[in-house]
């Protein structure tokens, strides 16, 4: 009895060699190593001295990198995630934005646009632990 080999189309093979490529370099791209160095970002968020809950913090760096985010507690505590699992931020100068839940069902911010579009906020996040507290008020300058 003679066994028979199937080849399979060469469009198949290209595909799989294709789809492998795109595989290995999600993986890579995920590797610890190839994260940039970050720091760890906490601290509390209040508004005319309260807490401020539910606000989303977000840290940009001045240069090239990912966003941060956080969102506050009910004690206006946050903590910044990097990405999904991963907390931290970029080290060095970012500009901070932060934003409310809106207030009313027109959907509008409740905090003043220096805090947001027109951000005034700035940190400087440095490796290990930094706690970046934010002390907003309503009133206008």
């Amino acid at each position: 009895m003679r066994t028979r080999c199937i080849t399979p189309p060469i469009t198949d093979l290209v595909s799989l060699a294709a789809a492998t490529a795109v595989a290995a370099c999600f993986a890579a791209g995920c590797s610890k190593s190839e994260r940039p160095p970050l720091g760890v970002v906490g601290g509390t968020v209040t508004l005319d001295g309260r807490p401020l809950p539910l606000a989303t913090v977000c840290f940009t760096p001045d240069g090239r990198g990912r966003t941060s985010i956080g969102t506050t507690a009910s004690d206006g505590r946050y903590e910044l995630t990097y990405l999904r699992d991963i907390v931290g931020a970029n080290l060095g100068r970012h500009a901070v934005r932060i934003l409310t839940a809106p207030d009313d069902a027109r959907g509008r911010e409740r905090l003043p646009k220096r805090y947001h579009s027109d951000t005034v906020l700035e940190a400087t996040v440095a490796a290990g632990r930094n706690t970046c507290d934010f002390a907003l008020t309503t009133e206008t300058r």
